[in-house]
């Protein structure tokens, strides 16, 4: 190998350590960056799935969440039922949520692997 290939390889090290390092720094853990009203949580649908959703809380429909996007819905702290209903297609979902005050409540939105008529959904805490 050449001095010039050897110090190509070590000038592209060097870079890719910087970068890797930069990125490091700038996490956040979480992907969202809205935090809940004082006093109140913060439901969040997260739609990775190709079509739009419809969404209930307590059985009224607010706004919907577009396909691969994700919508915040702020409430009192309590326990609510949340509907899922697929704007084209005939998936489905009804769930108790609970919503915690200064706390963030994710609902994971995607498509059954084997079921096209299902959705499935992970609910967790974010910080």
């Amino acid at each position: 190998m050449s001095i010039q290939t050897g110090r190509l390889f070590r000038w592209c090290g060097v870079l890719a350590v910087s970068l890797a390092a930069g990125w490091a720094a700038g996490c956040d853990d979480s992907e969202f960056d809205r935090d809940p009203p004082e006093g109140q949580g913060s439901l969040i649908v997260d739609n990775y799935t190709g079509d739009r959703v419809r969404v209930y809380i307590d059985g009224e429909q607010v706004e919907s969440v577009s396909a691969g996007d994700h919508e915040y819905y702020d409430r009192d702290p309590g326990v609510y039922r949340v509907a899922l209903d697929g704007d084209d297609t005939n998936r489905s979902w009804a769930g108790d949520v609970d919503i915690l005050e200064n706390r963030r409540t994710v609902l994971e939105v995607r498509g059954a692997a084997f079921d096209y008529e299902d959705y499935d959904i992970r609910i967790y805490f974010d910080d």
